[in-house]
């Protein structure tokens, strides 16, 4: 007999694997009855309890009209509907048709009895499709008074085993970037491109658009507020960000969002942005620029106090005169020598990471979750109390599809890169064009932690440990040592993305 295989999982917390399991029961299934698969339907991330909304079994029950095949066998019924009426109005119209619907883990006799346990299967599976999103809702609003995890996801937290948000550091950094970048006088723009360049990912894995970046600056939750709709609790979240950088960034969102044309001075290039700050207080170095009575634009960099409060006395420096400094320096430093201790660094770093304590204790969780669900199904093939091992199932399912999504995030948050990759990566460095902006910036975003500018001098911290910081007098750029990779792991968190 001649069946098409149909497969469903329904939200986006679900991945592939969970088509490959329905996949591998159904085809085990067919060939223990003598069954030839001659077709596959699957709809991805689509609720079974409205079968217009999903393509593929629109598509199914269409092709049935064709007689090609004669049985459509899906992993179990829940599967084909979680609503009796679409269930009974699919089945009558692939009756008409030909085609029956087979389950590959429930065992349906086609006599009376078979029907009858049918319909209890049918209305087990509407029944608890229901009471999930009941005790779903239900369960969000408590978790919601607890300061709880409800599922949403922000970049900058990850949520421990009591479902409590975390900080998580490297990310957080992310964060923190984002809003000193915004209130020096980047763009968005400028926020996207050196996020993207940099190959950073929102916390859904994708690329980053105004969009996203606009949460991100607005979410009260940086700033310890926790929310969930209508609900609003302080000191709810572990804070990232302090109130008074919080409010100055939505205060300069408000003015911007009145005024969108950008002073000239942003709209340069001012590579140094978010790098640079002032020896003295420490503050921000951001890009302005003046005009003089000959009409001629002049653009420096600026310490942030001093600009703001005047109680900082660095002076302001030429824009074209420092970046040009940094670059020199930058490109003097790019030996083959310090390329390989980049390289090899990296590489280590991968490897340790690669196998952290986490991702060795979801494998075993999402291991002992097979070995579980596993026995519940046998216990249900056993004819043991259906209802209750049904729900446990349904739970370990759950429990199942959470554990990968974890399991998924460790893995891309923990690259693999190998010694020949980074090499050729950095390499292209050495063959650039001081002129070319794009060149310059690449320089200044890879390489290039911070730099703490004096008056007379300036101190460059890279993102290689190799010593010290690089010291260059500002009247001339002499030899000087290599600059030391900053942060815990010998690289400081999100250059091992590049």
């Amino acid at each position: 007999m001649n069946v098409v295989f149909y497969g469903r999982y329904s939200d986006r917390s679900q991945t592939e694997q969970s088509i490959e399991g329905q996949r591998k029961i159904c085809y085990e299934y067919a060939e223990r009855n003598g069954y030839r698969i001659v077709s596959e339907y699957i709809d991805r991330a689509t609720s079974g309890t409205e079968a217009d909304n999903r393509p593929e079994f629109q598509r199914m029950i269409a092709d049935s009209a064709k007689r090609q095949f004669q049985a459509v066998l899906v992993y179990q019924l829940d599967r084909f509907a979680r609503n009796r009426y679409d269930s009974a109005t699919c089945k009558a119209k692939l009756k008409k048709n030909g085609v029956k619907v087979l389950s590959a883990r429930e065992n349906i006799s086609d006599d009376a009895s078979g029907v009858l346990m049918e319909a209890v299967l049918e209305g087990m599976a509407e029944y608890y499709s229901v009471e999930l999103s009941q005790k779903i809702k239900r369960g969000m609003a408590i978790n919601a008074e607890k300061c709880l995890s409800t599922g949403a996801s922000a970049l900058g937290y990850h949520v421990d085993e009591d479902k409590r948000y975390v900080v998580d550091e490297s990310e957080a950094l992310i964060v923190k970037r984002i809003f000193e970048m915004y209130i020096a006088g980047s763009t968005m723009a400028d926020i996207i491109r050196y996020l993207n360049e940099n190959q950073v990912k929102t916390s859904k894995g994708n690329a980053y658009n105004k969009n996203s970046i606009r949460r991100i600056l607005t979410n009260k939750r940086y700033c310890g507020v926790y929310t969930y709709k209508d609900i609003e609790i302080s000191d709810g979240m572990p804070r990232i960000i302090d109130d008074d950088t919080f409010n100055d960034v939505q205060i300069l969102m408000a003015k911007n969002k009145k005024a969108p044309a950008r002073a000239k001075a942003v709209d340069e290039n001012y590579l140094l942005t978010t790098k640079l700050f002032c020896g003295h207080c420490e503050s921000a170095m951001v890009g302005v620029s003046g005009t003089s009575h000959t009409g001629a634009v002049y653009q420096y960099y600026q310490c942030v106090t001093n600009r703001r409060k005047g109680n900082c006395k660095k002076k302001t420096v030429k824009k074209a005169y420092i970046e040009d400094k940094v670059i020199e320096e930058t490109i003097r430093i790019l030996t083959p020598e310090y390329i390989d201790k980049i390289a090899r660094s990296i590489e280590e770093l991968c490897e340790r990471e690669r196998n952290t304590e986490n991702l060795k204790r979801l494998n075993k969780l999402i291991r002992e979750n097979e070995i579980a669900t596993a026995n519940l199904v046998k216990s249900l093939e056993a004819g043991r109390v259906v209802d209750i091992i049904y729900a446990q199932i349904e739970k370990r399912q759950a429990e199942r599809s959470d554990l990968e999504t974890q399991l998924a995030k460790e893995k891309i948050q923990r690259p693999v890169l190998k010694y020949d990759q980074i090499r050729f990566f950095f390499e292209r460095f050495t063959k650039g064009d001081a002129g070319d902006i794009n060149y310059r910036r690449a320089l200044v975003d890879t390489f290039i932690s911070r730099i703490y500018l004096f008056d007379d001098h300036m101190v460059i911290v890279y993102n290689a440990q190799d010593g010290q910081d690089i010291n260059v007098p500002i009247s001339e750029l002499k030899g000087s040592p290599m600059g030391r990779l900053v942060g815990p792991q010998g690289f400081e968190p999100g250059t091992a993305r590049l």
